[in-house]
């Protein structure tokens, strides 16, 4: 009996801290839908030196029921080998200050806007000798991510699309 009280005990001492971890959060998990990307105005590859740098220019849809206070549009490239290796960001970061980033406030449902940040949406600087390996896909990966202020949440949204070609074309 002693052993059952305990063992209680403790289960509801763990679930009260992770019940009091996600007040305090105040976020949902990460979404894929919430945003889509609807249009491509400009996406291609630009050599620089010894890199490449992929850049975007579009439109994309909140397909969420929220209004977003703001709402912060970041691109990255992932390249996947064909052994299945995938090659981040985190695995080229070039240390430059690139890709800011657009920044769109009070977004409503279904409103569609220009992905643009002045010139493009960047992405960091991708090492030239990437184009030596053996790659099966290239995709650009658009995060969103959003502060709701009526829900007082703040979630992550991604979207992806596919520029194996455009990677492919490159010389």
């Amino acid at each position: 009996m002693r052993k059952t009280t305990t063992l209680i005990f403790v289960l509801l001492i763990v679930l009260n801290l992770l019940s009091c971890n996600s007040k305090e959060n105040n976020s949902q998990p990460n979404q894929t839908n919430l945003f889509k990307i609807t249009k491509i105005t400009k996406s291609g590859f630009e050599r620089f030196g010894d890199s490449y740098k992929y850049n975007f220019i579009g439109e994309a849809r909140n397909n969420s029921i929220n209004i977003y206070d703001e709402v912060y549009t970041t691109l990255k490239v992932q390249l996947e080998l064909e052994n299945g290796s995938i090659i981040t960001e985190r695995d080229y970061d070039s240390g430059l200050m690139t890709g800011f980033g657009d920044i769109e406030k009070v977004w409503k449902p279904n409103e569609v806007r220009k992905i643009d940040d002045h010139g493009g949406l960047d992405s960091d600087f991708i090492p030239a000798h990437y184009k030596e390996y053996k790659i099966k896909k290239v995709v650009a990966i658009f995060d969103f991510d959003t502060e709701d202020l009526t829900n007082h949440t703040k979630n992550t949204s991604f979207d992806t699309l596919d520029i194996t070609k455009q990677w492919n074309a490159l010389k």
